[in-house]
């Protein structure tokens, strides 16, 4: 500001006097905003470097503030989602099985069924068999999971020579016989019938049924044709009679003990009870054709005669194939003699394997002419 009457200008705008004269100064112009600092004359402003506004300064017009945009951070070690199918609509009860699958379901349900089998009063399949279930079941669900693209560390391993069809197929027969051997009443033989159900069918429509599937090679009306009949009686007979007795047991009880000794002191002979909850529910015997060695092997053998009277006609046949019902015979009746005695068990499984051997031998003349 510059004074009117001596030509003084002021330091400061802020001042209503003159320094110099005393005079009022005129009133600033209206946007310019009365500080303290007095303003530089020309000369100081020529002189003076330029300087860089600090954060304190005050200057006469105010920078505009842009407004702050908030940017969301992505994670620096976000990893792709993965590509989502579509939505499940299959049924309830397998929307949280792994791979939506029946044959998973199964084979969980005889995981509990053998784990249960630890303790003592449960019904179990032998340690052979609990192993060759538990790899069986982990080789199915391998097979699972890979269809549908799931990944699991347990399984991602597994090559896929060990995924062929046939594995789940021969997995399911076994599984059904081991069922058939655990009927009764209790928990256990649920747990194995409904896994073996569930495993069967499951596998049925997927590796049977089908142009690229065994039905193929196998179907199962031909066990209706001819002979076969007798020879599918034969083997539903054999596998009955291996819940009868294959053992004699005593009239009665004897009695032994030392001849000296106290009449309270004498111990009876009596047969140990079964720790099974499904053989003393159903009071089947504890010496059952079931629970001799190899029975379920020997019961395997004979499902698989049936499996060849299957064969479908045009299915081409190796010479030496015509010769395993006859071998399969030769074992399950060296078998017998060497675990039966004179009981009906035995008998009855020797009817059915008489049965089943002369369609077996009728069926090799007949393949023989044919060929």
């Amino acid at each position: 500001m510059q004074c009117q009457e001596c030509g003084e200008i002021a330091r400061d705008v802020a001042l209503r006097y003159c320094e110099n004269c005393g005079a009022k100064m005129p009133a600033p112009p209206p946007g310019v905003r009365r500080t303290g600092a007095r303003p530089a004359l020309p000369a100081e402003r020529s002189a003076a470097p330029a300087r860089a506004a600090l954060p304190g300064d005050e200057t006469d017009e105010q920078p505009e503030i842009a407004p702050v945009r908030r940017v969301a951070r992505e994670p620096e070690h976000a990893e792709p989602e993965a590509p989502r199918g579509p939505p499940y609509d299959g049924p309830i009860w397998l929307a949280h099985v792994p791979a939506h699958s029946p044959s998973v379901l199964g084979v969980g349900l005889l995981a509990v069924a053998l784990v249960l089998s630890i303790l003592p009063f449960f019904a179990d399949v032998g340690p052979l068999w609990s192993l060759v279930t538990l790899a069986g079941g982990w080789l199915v669900v391998a097979r699972e999971l890979r269809a549908v693209g799931e990944r699991h560390a347990l399984v991602d391993w597994v090559p896929d020579s060990l995924l062929h069809p046939a594995v789940p197929a021969l997995y399911a027969v076994v599984v059904v016989v081991l069922a058939i051997r655990m009927l009764g009443v209790g928990i256990t033989p649920v747990l194995w019938a409904g896994g073996a159900a569930l495993i069967g069918f499951d596998q049925y429509r997927k590796v049977y049924v089908g142009e690229d599937g065994w039905s193929r090679f196998f179907d199962p009306r031909q066990l209706r044709v001819g002979m076969a009949p007798v020879a599918l009686a034969g083997v539903a007979l054999c596998l009955l009679s291996l819940f009868l007795s294959w053992e004699s047991r005593p009239t009665s009880a004897a009695v032994r003990g030392s001849s000296g000794g106290a009449p309270q002191l004498r111990v009876m002979d009596q047969t140990p009870a079964s720790s099974d909850v499904v053989y003393n529910l159903l009071d089947m015997p504890h010496d059952a054709g079931w629970d001799q060695p190899l029975s379920v092997f020997v019961a395997l053998l004979l499902v698989g005669v049936l499996g060849l009277m299957a064969l479908r006609p045009e299915v081409p046949r190796p010479e030496a194939l015509r010769f395993a019902p006859l071998g399969v015979l030769v074992v399950c009746l060296a078998w017998m003699i060497f675990n039966g005695v004179l009981s009906w068990g035995p008998v009855l499984f020797l009817v059915g394997l008489v049965a089943t051997g002369f369609v077996s031998v009728y069926g090799s003349f007949s393949f023989s002419r044919e060929a």
